[in-house]
């Protein structure tokens, strides 16, 4: 059977898509892609991950939760500690086989920076892992 999905993107509802692109830009080490003005839309990129974002439900702003797959979640925290960034919880290896941080960006959505541990396995194994 052919493999039809390809991918995902994230779209975040925010409040003001030019203060969230420089609060990528500026504190997550993103680049800005694009800002729209009609309708207010934008999108940034940091490796091949591709966030996107806008004010059309912005009475949501702050609701959304995005995984970002990483190959360093220690690297990541470190230089994330040193910039503007409102941490929920620390660093930590979690039960379901992940090793990852979370983070709000200015509009509250979490985003959760994680690599996978690599007894990922074993644990998936001993029923310890999703």
């Amino acid at each position: 059977m052919e493999n039809s999905f390809l991918g995902t993107t994230v779209i975040l509802p925010v409040e003001n898509v030019k203060e969230t692109a420089a609060f990528y830009k500026q504190e997550l080490g993103f680049e800005i892609v694009g800002i729209w003005e009609d309708p207010a839309y934008g999108s940034v990129r940091r490796g091949d991950v591709v966030i996107e974002f806008g004010e059309g439900r912005k009475e949501y702003a702050g609701s959304g939760v995005c995984y970002i797959h990483i190959d360093n979640a220690d690297s990541i925290y470190t230089e994330f500690k040193s910039k503007n960034v409102a941490f929920v919880g620390d660093l930590s290896d979690r039960d379901y086989g992940s090793r990852d941080f979370r983070v709000r960006d200015n509009n509250g959505n979490v985003l959760i920076f994680g690599n996978a541990l690599k007894n990922k396995d074993k644990m998936l194994q001993q029923g310890k892992a999703a």
